[in-house]
């Protein structure tokens, strides 16, 4: 699991978008830019959760364009990526997020990513850097969880991430 890699790519790829975007984020305000990315992730998240369907107990969606899938699921991964290098997260490594205890049930899933975004924004605000730390492992290790009960390797959504986003960098 190369995850620095990928805080490496998601740092890139925001400072070339900062670059042709001209946006100067001391106008928007330091504390707009932190409330962004954590509603960014939750409403990618939520796409997720929408695409499923998983939510209607009496309609299961199947047969879900798996290209869809894996944009909209590398789509809420680069807020979370982004979230962990603004807060200096980005030395988690991949015994830290295998550490974490797994699950097969993805309305839990999709249930205990709401709560611990909200936790650890929560815990950021309050400068609790190692509960927070603890809290976004946490966090990582559902998401990855996530993919997994979606169909989705690591492995596979690593590849596809380098593929779509080092060549427009």
């Amino acid at each position: 699991m190369e995850l620095n890699q990928l805080f490496k790519i998601q740092e890139v790829i925001e400072n070339h978008i900062k670059k042709l975007s001209d946006i100067d984020e001391n106008v928007v305000g330091e504390e707009n830019v932190f409330d962004l990315k954590f509603l960014a992730l939750q409403v990618k998240t939520a796409e997720i959760a929408n695409l499923t369907k998983c939510y209607k107990y009496y309609k299961i969606k199947e047969n879900i364009p798996r290209e869809k899938l894996i944009i909209r699921y590398i789509d809420a991964m680069k807020f979370l990526l982004s979230i962990g290098n603004a807060h200096g997260f980005n030395i988690i490594n991949s015994d830290a997020i295998e550490a974490v205890e797994k699950s097969d049930n993805i309305i839990k899933l999709f249930s205990n990513i709401f709560d611990d975004i909200r936790d650890l924004k929560k815990l950021i605000l309050q400068q609790d850097y190692v509960n927070s730390l603890s809290v976004y492992i946490r966090l990582f290790a559902r998401y990855i969880n996530l993919g997994e009960c979606l169909g989705l390797s690591f492995e596979e959504v690593y590849d596809y991430y380098l593929k779509n986003n080092c060549l427009s960098v």
